[in-house]
């Protein structure tokens, strides 16, 4: 029995090796394009052949897939360790508070028309906040991009399986672009020059963590964030991360936007533990590399 991915081969009468039929199935799964036209399907499978750079992506993904896997089954698991060791009356304390916010808000936004009362309630739910990636792109990350925009590919998955928006901001010492796929859903234009956009210089970490925290302030209705990091692991301004008022933004936004931060560094022996205290947790990708 044909599945989607070997329709739309025949549909489009496309001539493609075993190994690429599973490049493309990889990416059809996980960027769901089956929600896409039949002229978008084309437009991108026309871009899969074109785009050397695409398919090592998809190739690399698919060896990282079972890895990938396993981070995420057990991560969970020695959080939930830490959790119950170090941090579980700090958790219920600030999930006490938020809900008290909650409730005050839904109080106010409560009125009566007569014998009926009128209860917000849309506003008491909360959505799940976004997936936000700091894509560092400059001089000393050029050799890793593929390895990190490959470890980026799932993630669209994840994010439409859980319906919350995904933003990609690359980043080098300043905010040049950014691209945001609403509830995970693949926007070609925007894939497309995520998937070629390239930048020079060095990385500043600041201006990103400012920028990331406009975007919580736009979501700061939905629930939990999480902001993945990748990085060289050397910023220029990366001693800026220990000031105080560097400190007090990101315990603002750990907090008040139930941010949890995430940093993929290339590798271990760059990685400063202090300047990046703020990380939930950090992997390295040495191995990958490698």
């Amino acid at each position: 029995m044909k599945d989607a991915v070997d329709s739309l081969i025949e549909k489009f009468a496309i001539e493609i090796t075993s190994e690429l039929r599973d490049y493309l199935r990889f990416l059809y799964e996980n960027l769901h394009l089956e929600e896409l036209s039949d002229k978008e399907q084309h437009y991108f499978i026309d871009y899969f052949y074109k785009s050397e750079a695409l398919r090592n992506m998809a190739a690399f993904a698919l060896e990282l897939a079972d890895i990938m896997q396993e981070i995420q089954e057990n991560i969970p698991t020695i959080e939930q360790a830490e959790q119950l060791a170090n941090g579980k009356e700090q958790r219920i304390y600030y999930e006490h508070k938020w809900e008290e916010v909650r409730r005050h808000k839904l109080k106010h936004q409560t009125r009566k028309k007569g014998n009926i009362l009128y209860v917000p309630f849309n506003e008491y739910k909360k959505d799940p906040g976004p997936i936000i990636i700091c894509l560092e792109q400059t001089t000393g990350m050029e050799a890793y991009t593929e390895l990190c925009k490959s470890m980026i590919l799932p993630l669209f998955m994840s994010a439409h399986r859980e319906q919350r928006d995904l933003y990609i901001v690359p980043y080098d010492y300043q905010i040049h672009v950014h691209y945001r796929f609403e509830n995970g859903h693949l926007n070609l234009s925007d894939f497309k020059d995520f998937m070629e956009y390239k930048a020079k210089g060095e990385a500043a970490i600041l201006p990103v963590l400012h920028f990331v925290k406009g975007l919580l302030q736009e979501n700061q209705h939905c629930g939990e964030a999480d902001i993945i990091i990748f990085t060289e692991g050397r910023p220029i301004d990366g001693q800026h991360l220990v000031g105080k008022q560097t400190k007090t933004m990101l315990e603002e936004m750990k907090k008040k936007y139930h941010a949890e931060f995430s940093v993929i560094a290339m590798h271990e022996h760059n990685f400063n533990e202090q300047q990046f205290w703020f990380a939930n947790k950090a992997i390295f990708a040495d191995d990958a590399i490698q």
